[in-house]
């Protein structure tokens, strides 16, 4: 099903070159019963065990609070960055290397929604710039991109990123980006100059925390796609306050690239 502001889009008209993108990956490109970015790494072949009974207590203790909106933006990044920290000290303890990493990508089967490749296509030949800020792992996002054959030079990811020296793991990035503290700050100033010199920035996530990705911009330049898959009847009125277009079971990158084409057509 999809919902769809339709003041909103009959006030933007797009051309390739007035538009920038700012996308969310897990379960924004990636479908609602793929693998995230962090599970890829829980595979049976490469990782231990005790390491998936540790990371699946890690779920179920903090993924409810990133889901539960009666609390407030503070409570909530107090609990994700204790959940990311945890995270990332299982990966020291169980010895993650780069060839893991690698294996487990190539072994998973994480899925793009519907029509997403073929809208990362659409958008690397209009040459829109395409931002990911992920709170997942960038490493594997990369991989999974490269494994489809769809990292196209006009994406750029934002992301946790894991430094490996000799395929041994040795840091994580510096800062840590998880779904609260999302913004457009994380990125080089010649980036944010380059998306705010467009007319109109699209935005697509999953949480309506994905919308502070745009905070920064005008309202009236922003058109946001949320992709509202789980407890559909709890959040459908909360998410069409909050986006401009929902999609929710059934809806895809199809329909995105279909609204694209009428707003370049108008």
């Amino acid at each position: 099903m999809l919902y769809v502001n339709e003041k909103k889009l009959n006030s933007i008209c797009l051309n390739k070159d007035n538009f920038a993108v700012l996308m969310d990956f897990d379960r924004t490109l990636t479908s609602k019963d793929s693998l995230g970015s962090w599970s890829v790494l829980e595979n049976p072949k490469f990782m231990s065990k005790d390491f998936r009974i540790e990371a699946k207590k890690l779920v179920d203790t903090y993924y409810p609070y990133e889901l539960d909106y009666s609390i407030s933006n503070n409570v909530k990044a107090k609990y994700l960055s204790e959940w990311y920290y945890k995270n990332m000290d299982l990966l020291y303890k169980y010895n993650l290397t780069k060839s893991i990493l690698l294996d487990c990508v190539n072994d998973c089967n994480a899925k793009f929604h519907d029509g997403c490749k073929e809208f990362l296509d659409y958008m690397y030949k209009l040459n829109v710039p395409i931002v990911i800020i992920s709170a997942g792992i960038g490493n594997v996002i990369i991989e999974l991109l490269k494994k489809y054959n769809c990292f196209y030079p006009n994406i750029n990811v934002f992301s946790n990123f894991i430094q490996f020296d000799n395929d041994k793991m040795v840091r994580f990035s510096d800062s840590m980006i998880h779904t609260s503290n999302k913004s457009m700050s994380v990125l080089p100033l010649d980036l944010q100059t380059k998306i705010l010199s467009k007319d109109y920035v699209l935005v697509f996530g999953d949480l309506v925390e994905d919308l502070d990705m745009a905070k920064d911009i005008d309202f009236n330049r922003v058109l946001s796609f949320g992709f509202l898959e789980h407890s559909i009847k709890e959040n459908l009125a909360f998410y069409r306050q909050s986006f401009d277009i929902v999609l929710t079971d059934g809806s895809s990158f199809f329909d995105v690239n279909d609204i694209l084409y009428k707003l370049q057509a108008n």
